[in-house]
């Protein structure tokens, strides 16, 4: 890609992206947040028909997820909403917000993630000594993210 017309300030890093959680109705920055993947994962069933040495995929589903590592600061976003629902004999729901912003001229790619509930290993604790103390979790995306603004050239 070289040449004129590539621009590399538009080139966005991870000091461009901001996490928001939404706790009571109300949408939080994640400062905490230290990294944060917003994913989705295709699945194909095989299909061979007769006479054919090719084998087809069909489309089968869709799997979205959301995973950060945050520094452990708080605990009333993401922990103890989490074992609040579970004394009461559910499973929590949330809602988040990830994004970047292009640093040059302002433009900003946002997806809302609605549904959002807890999926596999959630770390309450993880103490090293002489490390900050950070915590991992995963969802699973219940709702197909919701593009609220995006790039454009």
């Amino acid at each position: 890609m070289s040449g004129k017309g590539f621009d590399t300030r538009k080139l966005m890093t991870g000091k461009d992206g901001k996490l928001f959680i939404t706790l009571d109705g109300v949408s939080i920055w994640f400062a905490s947040v230290e990294e944060f993947t917003i994913g989705m994962n295709f699945s194909n069933v095989d299909f061979h028909p007769a006479g054919d040495v090719q084998t087809y995929g069909v489309p089968d589903s869709v799997k979205f997820t959301a995973s950060f590592t945050e520094a452990v600061v708080r605990d009333d976003l993401t922990i103890v909403p989490m074992l609040e629902a579970i004394k009461n004999g559910k499973i929590p729901t949330f809602s988040l917000q990830g994004g970047v912003t292009e640093p040059l001229a302002g433009g900003e790619s946002k997806y809302l993630l609605d549904e959002c509930i807890p999926d596999g290993d959630t770390n309450i604790l993880d103490v090293k000594p002489g490390e900050i103390i950070k915590r991992q979790c995963q969802f699973i995306v219940n709702s197909v993210p919701d593009c609220i603004k995006s790039l454009a050239a």
